[in-house]
């Protein structure tokens, strides 16, 4: 009994550093999800099904300049702080490069959007929502994940979290009263990612001695290159995070898309146990590249992942009726729908993040799920010919396009010399 004992002590000593990385990123995706939600039921109460479905939509619009902004740094950028950690020039050089390239784009970003609102039909005499909503890329250029991720002390990142949600979800209890306080949405949001960055960038540059310093036009066009292909298939994934949901709100009406999103924020829970074993293995995996390690990580994640796809397909009434009222109950096939991507997923997030990204095999990676793009818009392009866009439609292609993510993930990963060791 002692020899067990010790061996468990040993064993979580050894990894102290990964288990208080994961215990962080749980409490920072659970409030990133669970804090927004306990607001939900209030806000589509106050705005209304049509006004919430507006927010919503201005929100997926904006989903597509986050992937500019955010340009696959939150891979690439994470891989390198967590080889260099250790090298205080080299974080500099890491930190500065990609701030300087984000911050780049960001500003384009910007114009991009500005131009785009005279051609957005649903945009007109809503410009201010529009640009408000631009929160969402303020915050992924403030907010560097990706460094706390990389330095493996997401514990920063969760207190400042903490913070700003629990700022946004008072503030919306206090000041959204009627419909015709929408605009206070993004504003909201908006004041809690700017305090949230400007805390985060403190701790960096003040506590850590991180220093900011312009470089080269040679090391940014390096680590440019370096996130190109994340970049590329973040286009892809994007094309059906975020165009259900803007064809949704374009074709089918806001009420709609109040529904998909009603479904579609259930199942982001379910993802959430993954995601988090995922940014909390990956700096680890990156620098020890134990193969073994993310066998044993597979094996937990495929039990996990089917057990809460059944849950949520058991109890997806009561889950949609308890969040949100028995007015949006048609969220409930969608949840059905999502929930089946769920251990899916699970898979090709192993395969893909752990293995293909981490062993070299970045192209590979950024080539299938740039596939999978294609292969969504050829359903979507189906659908459209046969008239029967729905919101149980778009789910369904969803869920298929990342079964065929996953075969491919799959395949290339037997393909591998790392995948004869396994």
């Amino acid at each position: 009994m002692k020899a067990l004992s010790k061996n468990l002590k040993d064993k979580v000593i050894k990894h102290k550093k990964l288990i208080e990385n994961f215990s962080s990123l749980s409490v920072f995706q659970m409030l990133n999800i669970l804090l927004p939600l306990i607001s939900y039921p209030y806000l589509i109460r106050v705005l209304g099904k049509e006004t919430y479905g507006l927010v919503l939509f201005a929100q997926a619009v904006i989903g597509y300049l986050l992937i500019l902004v955010g340009f696959g740094f939150e891979i690439s950028a994470t891989k390198e702080i967590s080889i260099y950690r250790e090298n205080k020039e080299k974080l500099s050089e890491i930190v500065s490069s990609v701030f300087i390239i984000k911050g780049v784009f960001f500003f384009l970003a910007l114009l991009v959007l500005s131009i785009s609102l005279y051609f957005i039909p649903r945009a007109k005499g809503n410009e201010s929502l529009f640009l408000l909503t631009m929160w969402i890329c303020l915050s992924d250029f403030m907010l560097p994940i990706w460094y706390y991720q990389g330095i493996e002390k997401m514990k920063y990142i969760t207190y400042i979290t903490v913070v700003s949600r629990f700022f946004f979800v008072l503030m919306i209890f206090i000041f959204i009263e009627s419909s015709s306080d929408y605009l206070l949405v993004p504003i909201i949001n908006g004041l809690g990612a700017l305090i949230a960055g400007i805390i985060s960038l403190i701790i960096i540059f003040k506590r850590h001695n991180v220093r900011f310093k312009l470089q080269s036009s040679d090391i940014v066009l390096y680590y440019l290159k370096e996130s190109v292909p994340i970049f590329l298939s973040n286009v892809s994934v994007r094309l059906y995070v975020s165009t259900n949901r803007v064809v949704i709100g374009a074709y089918l009406g806001m009420s709609d898309l109040s529904y998909y999103d009603l479904g579609e924020k259930i199942v982001s829970i379910l993802k959430t146990p993954q995601s988090i074993i995922s940014q909390a293995l990956f700096p680890k995996i990156s620098k020890d590249k134990n193969i073994n390690f993310v066998k044993k990580g597979l094996k937990i994640s495929l039990f996990l992942n089917f057990f809460l796809a059944l849950v949520a397909v058991a109890f997806s009434k009561n889950i949609v009726v308890l969040l949100a009222g028995e007015e949006m109950l048609p969220s409930v096939i969608v949840v059905n729908l999502l929930a089946l991507s769920v251990p899916i997923i699970a898979i090709s997030n192993v395969i893909g993040i752990q293995i293909l990204i981490p062993f070299g095999k970045v192209k590979v990676y950024s080539r299938i799920i740039f596939a999978s793009g294609i292969i969504y818009l050829c359903q979507m392009f189906l659908v459209w010919l046969l008239w029967n866009i729905n919101i149980y439609s778009l789910a369904t292609i969803t869920v298929t396009s990342e079964i065929v993510v996953t075969a491919l993930m799959f395949h290339s990963y037997k393909n591998m010399d790392v995948g004869k060791e396994i």
